[in-house]
């Protein structure tokens, strides 16, 4: 029986393992039947923006925090806050956005871009992505995955003409580390992905995703999506 399925964000396209369909697919199958996390990281996300948009301040945009049910919460974000905000502070940036829109790949998937803005410095416009997991975070090819397809269908699409570059902030614990540490990448710190690497990477995704929907594997139920935030319509 074919069940329909959460297309995964472009985050996890490019963190999902496996050389094969047949290996994408067990990956999948894993994702899927996983519990999911009793927190999430909109909160640091938010405030990363907030900063972004001039409010340098580490006691405000930490202050959000509270919001969050859970003390693991409350706590994970902080830290995220700490390492990603201050590499604005004392910069001048302005921030905007772009209508939603998703990553159309496949035979009509739609995937979450996780962009939560953009914005613009010294003249020219950058895309940010935040990397906030503590663990199992994206290694460098998969970055170079992620920033291809933000390059290629966001950047060179709407900004054609104009100076773009991206900025990437990972806040991970190094492997084998249990204390997170920041880092910065740009288009030129990234391996980007060949046009031809890229297509067969998403055909080979979309197929497994298509097998996990007819496989019967799936145990657990998934909620709806949660309602797109106005305030970031790139990303979910």
């Amino acid at each position: 029986m074919s069940r329909e399925l959460p297309t995964p964000p472009v985050p996890e396209l490019a963190r999902a393992k496996g050389s094969t369909v047949s290996e994408l697919t067990d990956w999948f199958v894993e994702y899927y039947n996983r519990a999911g996390a009793p927190f999430n990281y909109r909160i640091a996300t938010r405030a990363v923006r907030s900063a972004y948009k001039g409010l340098h301040s580490l006691p405000i945009l930490t202050a959000s925090c509270a919001n969050d049910m859970t003390l693991v919460g409350r706590t994970a974000n902080a830290e995220v806050i700490r390492l990603a905000a201050p590499l604005v502070f004392a910069r001048g940036t302005q921030v905007f956005d772009l209508p939603r829109r998703r990553f159309s790949f496949g035979r009509n998937r739609h995937s979450a871009y996780r962009v939560p803005f953009f914005f613009v410095e010294n003249g020219i416009i950058h895309l940010y992505f935040l990397q906030p997991r503590k663990s199992s975070g994206l290694n460098i090819d998969e970055f170079g995955m992620i920033a291809t397809i933000m390059k290629n269908y966001l950047l060179d699409q709407e900004f054609y003409g104009h100076t773009s570059d991206v900025e990437f902030v990972d806040v991970s614990a190094p492997s084998g580390a249990s204390i997170r540490e920041v880092r910065r990448y740009a288009l030129a710190d990234l391996p980007l992905w060949s046009d031809r690497r890229l297509t067969d990477r998403l055909t080979m995704i979309a197929a497994a995703l298509d097998a996990v929907e007819v496989g019967g594997r799936i145990q657990r139920n998934h909620r709806a999506r949660p309602s797109p935030d106005p305030e970031m319509p790139l990303f979910d």
